[in-house]
């Protein structure tokens, strides 16, 4: 199913800089990348994500850890052998749809989320920063943050 989160995040994704930024948030800082791109969308969007961001963990959590993450690994170890390339992006395809099943769990959630009452980009940092303390992560958004607000919201 199509939806404005996810339309709005394969817009973001092929923005400049996103994709890395995103991926590094992922594979350094054991973040999922839904969930980084559903703190910025609903700050866009004029709603908080903070307050949910518990109940998102957990929705995606059983999906994300069970389907997601072992078809990335099996993306990952097909992608160098010799005789896989059609195989790799056959399994490239179901990551992405795997992903999507992630965005339509968040979608739904989100129809819960309150109203900011900071400006999008406060917003979104304060939501990421409460997911990477859940998470207990490292993460510095800033570069993530400058790729998928450019105009510096």
């Amino acid at each position: 199913m199509s939806h404005a989160f996810w339309e709005w995040s394969l817009e973001r994704y092929d923005q400049p800089g996103v994709a890395s930024e995103a991926i590094q948030l992922q594979d350094e800082f054991g973040l999922n990348v839904n969930t980084c791109l559903w703190c910025v969308w609903l700050a866009e969007e004029g709603r908080d994500a903070a307050p949910l961001l518990d109940q998102a963990v957990q929705a995606i959590a059983p999906w994300s850890m069970g389907v997601t993450e072992a078809i990335r690994e099996a993306r990952r170890k097909a992608k160098n052998h010799p005789r896989a390339d059609t195989l790799y992006k056959s399994i490239l395809a179901c990551e992405l749809d795997a992903e999507h099943v992630e965005q339509d769990i968040l979608f739904e959630l989100a129809a819960h989320a309150q109203p900011a009452s900071l400006p999008p980009l406060e917003t979104a940092r304060n939501a990421l920063e409460r997911y990477a303390e859940m998470a207990a992560s490292p993460a510095n958004f800033d570069p993530f943050l400058k790729t998928v607000f450019p105009t510096g919201k």
